[in-house]
């Protein structure tokens, strides 16, 4: 069996969407068998590893009649139920050239730590009904509760930037900071929150995709002189602390200091060590690697929903972090909610599809403590140097009257376009795009006129000067339109869903006239940078980092 990508294209229930099933969503768990072969020996090697993201080598012999369908699963804890659960992650034996040949060889494993032991498990007979037919040793973290999956968060307090992680065990959890290296003259307590199986809507998030999440800690390092750089750490004595990160404090609102934004949707994220996982985005790593190399030129990142494509798999959002741990640690990481964070029957979302796996946006809440408005109302308004940002759900109702569209009116009142010249806004799924998909309520091109309908009319009442939108995995942009007439006095639409999720091809032969770029062929990203008067963006490819679009807004 290849280890490429198993694309296949399935209408969700109650919308229209792309389901990428890939090759662990094809592991048929409740199929899974046991028949030890004592000629097996299989070897997982150091037994104690030194910190997240450490390497585990697997060895194994006496194989007979080595086969294409043996593979290597990954398990955390290692005593874990395998009729029950998915791996973690796996590879296939062949993987490793001598497999074949001689029933024996070796794979190399990449391991975040997941706060608990991991084993390795030797299957045969493929995934349709996979027999046990041997077990390692477990390996085990030399501190499993090490404070990971750092990230840090803009709040309604210009001066204020919050920071969050997570740790197997919580005793006093502080971020304590300061502006000179290792010399840390604040400190703040932090409060904690989690979430059980019984909190989620079903599906694979409360079966064979669950794991404990862990403490999910936050902290808020308040006082911060705009644009001053600091130094922190987050932990505490009992379990142990981050090492030393850094940060530049947010720049307040003013309209002559320039600003500079990353945003992308529909990311995920890859596995470096050619594990497969649920769902898989080798991409994203482009995506990530590229927005990492230019961190110091960045302030502030958005990404605009299907944040990790966990969708009920729970371990993918311990990776997920580890892929964006880098910048999210650097610059604030903002996020907008997406379907597959959200949806699920019978969860009071705004459409019926099992998106989300049955997470229904209790981990991506728990995880994100954005500057909402409360629970289940992920929709919310930012400031950052000379931009407002307001970002929106498409996963709730936003007819007009409605709970959501009332608060983003508000909030679109109340920008002060003095401090803030500028107006971002962001939602999911798409106001403008190029698609043939207009299947049912969820389509992309229902959706598109019944956002135009309720929400275009306060976009342009309100000068929104640019529209980021995702879902579609493409890129695309527009002239400044309103009601699908090119207009100056209007806001400019882009789809950024490029960030690396599978790519949609459905547009249509001919570019509708509202469309002035299209590309449905490369990943990416998106940069702006906006001054006192100028509004610069730029479409950057990730097969050679090089800008392929941009266009300028003016004052």
């Amino acid at each position: 069996m290849s280890r490429s990508l198993l694309l296949l294209f399935l209408q969700c229930v109650g919308v229209q969407c792309h389901q990428f099933i890939h090759p662990l969503s094809h592991v048929n768990v409740a199929a899974t068998s046991q028949l030890i072969d004592n000629s097996i020996h299989i070897q997982a090697s150091p037994v104690v590893l030194n910190g997240s993201g450490s390497s585990v080598k697997v060895t194994w012999s006496g194989v007979t009649s080595p086969s294409t369908g043996d593979w290597i699963g990954v398990y955390a804890p290692s005593k874990a139920d395998f009729s029950q659960k998915a791996p973690v992650k796996y590879q296939y034996a062949h993987a490793c050239p001598t497999h074949m040949e001689s029933g024996s060889g070796s794979l190399t494993f990449r391991m975040v730590n997941m706060r608990t032991d991991i084993g390795f498990v030797f299957f045969r007979n493929g995934i349709k009904k996979p027999v046990v037919a041997a077990v390692s040793n477990s390996v085990q973290f030399k501190n499993p509760n090490e404070p990971l999956q750092i990230h840090l968060a803009l709040t309604h307090d210009p001066k204020t930037i919050s920071v969050t992680w997570v740790s197997g065990a919580v005793s006093n959890p502080q971020v304590k900071w300061g502006s000179s290296s290792g010399q840390y003259t604040h400190v703040t307590k932090a409060v904690w929150t989690t979430y059980s199986v019984s909190d989620l809507c079903g599906g694979a998030a409360t079966t064979l995709g669950w794991r404990e999440p862990g403490w999910i800690i936050t902290a808020n390092m308040t006082s911060l002189y705009p644009g001053m750089l600091y130094y922190y750490m987050v932990g505490d004595d009992t379990y142990g602390w981050s090492k030393e990160l850094s940060f530049s404090a947010p720049k307040l609102p003013d309209p002559s200091v320039a600003t500079r934004v990353v945003a992308f949707g529909d990311m995920g994220n890859g596995m470096v060590d050619g594990s497969l996982q649920h769902w898989e985005q080798q991409p994203s790593l482009n995506t990530t690697k590229l927005i990492s190399q230019h961190i110091n030129e960045t302030d502030v990142v958005f990404h605009i929903g299907d944040i990790s494509y966990a969708v009920g798999y729970a371990a993918e959002w311990d990776e997920f972090f580890d892929q964006i741990s880098p910048i999210a640690s650097r610059v604030p990481y903002m996020v907008c909610i997406g379907n597959h964070e959200r949806d699920f029957p019978n969860s009071k979302g705004y459409f019926s599809g099992t998106d989300s796996g049955g997470e229904c946006g209790v981990p991506y809440e728990k995880r994100f403590p954005m500057p909402r408005s409360g629970l289940d109302q992920p929709w919310y308004g930012v400031s950052y140097g000379n931009i407002h940002f307001i970002s929106m759900s498409t996963e709730h109702d936003w007819s007009v009257g409605s709970e959501q569209t009332t608060f983003l009116e508000h909030l679109l009142s109340s920008v002060d376009r003095s401090q803030t010249p500028w107006l971002v806004f962001a939602g999911h799924r798409p106001m403008y795009i190029d698609s043939t998909n207009d299947a049912n309520q969820g389509s992309d091109l229902t959706v598109a006129k019944s956002l135009k309908k309720h929400l275009e009319p306060l976009l342009k009442s309100y000068g929104v000067d640019l529209a980021m939108w995702g879902h579609h995995h493409s890129y695309q942009r527009t002239c400044p339109v309103y009601k699908e007439l090119c207009t100056s006095s209007a806001p400019t639409h882009v789809v950024i869903g490029m960030g690396g999720q599978s790519l949609s091809h459905d547009v249509k032969s001919v570019k509708p006239s509202w469309a002035v770029v299209v590309d449905d062929q490369h990943f990416g990203y998106s940069r702006f940078e906006a001054n006192g008067t100028h509004l610069k963006f730029m479409y950057i490819r990730n097969d050679d980092g090089q800008i392929h679009d941009q266009f300028t807004l003016v004052k």
